[in-house]
């Protein structure tokens, strides 16, 4: 089998780097060796493939130089992978719009129904606090809860709309505005 060869014969470290992110993003873990001329280029080139965790051996040819890359004992990824992170879903309407509510209306608590395990918390805001009035939004939402998904009412909303409730957990505006303002909920 042939070894992986990148040469890097004028080019700048700039470029050379993302020839060699690319050819380590598509050969992980692979064997390879790594050919140039000047210097600089070498420093950073070794110093990118260390942080990789990749270890080196650097060959002098001449006036030339190539760096033998062992293979890994596991493939290391550029960018470890992150596992997905289940969001807090926070439901501003009683119904998707624009469009017919009735229908809007079931395809939003057809879509509640279907939240991961996991989810930290629901909560009604805004609009949504109408849902209250419905029965069967009423019974989805206590099977949510059922499920281990706590379902938070916000204060302001319920004031505002009049409401009052002791079904589920009103809580104050500040948590879910902070989490909102910096892209932390999935917004229904």
């Amino acid at each position: 089998m042939d070894i992986l060869t990148l040469e890097l014969l004028d080019v700048t470290v700039f470029q050379a780097l993302l020839e060699l992110r690319g050819l380590l993003g598509d050969h992980p873990g692979e064997a390879m060796r790594i050919r140039g001329e000047d210097d600089l280029l070498r420093v950073n080139v070794a110093g990118f493939l260390e942080k990789q965790g990749r270890t080196a051996r650097l060959i002098r040819q001449g006036g030339q130089w190539e760096l033998q890359v062992a293979q890994a004992a596991r493939p290391v990824p550029l960018v470890s992978p992150a596992a997905p992170t289940i969001r807090p879903v926070l439901v501003l309407r009683s119904a998707f719009a624009p469009g017919d509510r009735a229908l809007g209306r079931r395809l939003l608590l057809e879509t509640l129904s279907h939240l991961e395990p996991g989810t930290p918390w629901l909560c009604l805001a805004h609009q949504a606090v109408e849902l209250l009035e419905d029965p069967g939004a009423v019974a989805i939402l206590e099977g949510l809860r059922g499920r281990g998904i706590p379902i938070h009412l916000s204060a302001a909303s319920l004031v505002h709309g009049g409401q009052e409730t002791t079904a589920f957990d009103l809580v104050s505006d500040d948590g879910w505005q902070k989490l909102l303002a910096r892209g932390g909920v999935t917004v229904l």
